[in-house]
């Protein structure tokens, strides 16, 4: 029998802006690398010398080489700015209580995580679940980056189980206080921070989730790549002892938060020939109802209907399965029940021929969170097909993760991101 792998979390120095030297912390944090539009990397390069974005998401210029880029210059800036002060390590381990206060609906929500070092481990383990495929484009640049700047610039996200609130009490007690940290972001997304360096808090924590999985939320890749950059470390020093790189900074926050929120990543389908597209109902009608549906009325349509959406030329349609989808999909409850594996296995793969091999290739889909982006980029007749999703239950994606299966890559978007620069840990 394997022996039981239990997760390890940790109290680290965290690095954060010191405000007296920065000024107003808005104007130096930044979103993950991966949301920067090409507009908003010029506006954050702009916003604030010491910007977080030049540590994550860096000008390019064409005189860039092996030995000046991108990359390199993160790691000028990251030392730079530790030696004058605009980054400061704190003095105690500590972790990090972490607050999302954000507007949804007309109504004020609210998330709270952990800030912590979590140990790295293997999927096979079953200690850090992931819960969907990744692209391996991205995973070259977070590499390049970890390499340079030996740190860890941005959280994974995780998640975890306390259905009876039993580390509320901590988090709660901690944001009793002063807060150490307390933001807008630029769409209005309160970002609030206490430091706990309290032993006895810690040891809560510490103890509370040493028998619990993390699924990863969101950072697959960020994930991926400490992982990959542990074992190089690994190989590099044979004594066999624990070193910082066996760690990755993560926010890991309860799933059973009322306001935990996933938005759908809808899909957009461009390079199918005439001939699919012309008989794609036909070959659907056997599975699934197909209702009319108006670009006005889709996104209601679909949630009332449970049903998936479908946007073209040809017409604007929804489809809801009509067999109990276990009878026709693989895997637990929650993985035969998502809408995106029924769009991935029954429509796109077996209607349109859009197999695994492809979706990995990048070769017939973008992804996008806007349902009137997704439908405009058909209308404009730059893709053919769009294909749009209801809200995921957050609950799920534990559920599938904890089953040791996947959803397709790009399945969530969780929201609100976390923010890129308010913690960060230098190995």
């Amino acid at each position: 029998m394997r022996d039981l792998v239990l997760a390890e979390i940790a109290p680290f120095k965290g690095i954060r802006y010191d405000e007296t030297i920065v000024g107003d912390l808005s104007k130096v944090v930044s979103p993950p690398y991966d949301i920067i539009s090409p507009e908003d990397r010029v506006y954050y390069h702009q916003l604030h010398p010491n910007n977080f974005v030049r540590l994550i998401l860096g000008e390019e210029f064409e005189s860039d080489n092996d030995s000046q880029n991108r990359f390199t210059r993160a790691r000028g800036y990251l030392d730079k700015w530790l030696a004058d002060g605009a980054l400061k390590q704190d003095e105690e381990p500590a972790i990090y209580v972490y607050q999302q206060q954000f507007e949804r609906d007309g109504n004020m929500k609210s998330i709270y995580g952990f800030i912590c070092a979590v140990k790295l481990h293997e999927y096979a383990d079953g200690v850090i679940l992931p819960h969907e495929n990744t692209l391996a484009k991205p995973k070259s640049a977070l590499g390049q980056t970890i390499r340079q700047a030996q740190a860890n610039l941005d959280c994974v996200y995780g998640l975890y189980a306390d259905e009876n609130a039993v580390l509320d009490e901590v988090m709660n007690r901690a944001a009793s206080q002063k807060p150490d940290m307390d933001t807008r972001d630029k769409d209005g997304v309160r970002h609030t921070v206490w430091v706990v360096n309290d032993p006895a808090e810690i040891a809560r924590v510490v103890d509370f989730l040493k028998d619990k999985p993390i699924a990863i939320a969101d950072g697959h890749h960020r994930y991926e790549t400490a992982l990959a950059y542990r074992n190089e470390m690994r190989a590099k020093c044979s004594c066999g002892c624990e070193m910082a790189s066996d760690y990755a900074l993560m926010t890991i926050a309860n799933v059973h938060q009322q306001d935990m929120t996933i938005f759908p990543t809808h899909r957009v389908v461009n390079n199918l020939s005439d001939a699919i597209i012309d008989s794609m109902e036909t070959n659907l009608g056997d599975l699934f109802e197909i209702n009319d549906s108006s670009k006005e009325s889709i996104l209601s349509d679909m949630a009332r209907r449970r049903a998936i959406g479908v946007y073209y030329a040809k017409g604007v349609k929804t489809l809801k399965l009509k067999a109990d989808p276990a009878v026709l999909l693989d895997g637990c409850e929650a993985s035969s029940n998502l809408e995106l594996n029924i769009l991935h296995k029954l429509i796109l793969d077996r209607a349109l021929g859009i197999d695994e091999e492809k979706l990995r290739n990048q070769t017939h889909i973008i992804y996008t969170r806007d349902p009137q982006e997704a439908m405009g980029l058909v209308d404009s007749g730059e893709r053919q097909i769009a294909f749009l999703l209801n809200h995921i239950e957050v609950k799920s994606v534990l559920d599938i993760a904890s089953a040791g299966e996947k959803m397709p890559q790009k399945a969530t978007y969780f929201y609100p991101k976390l923010l890129s620069g308010l913690v960060l840990r230098k190995m």
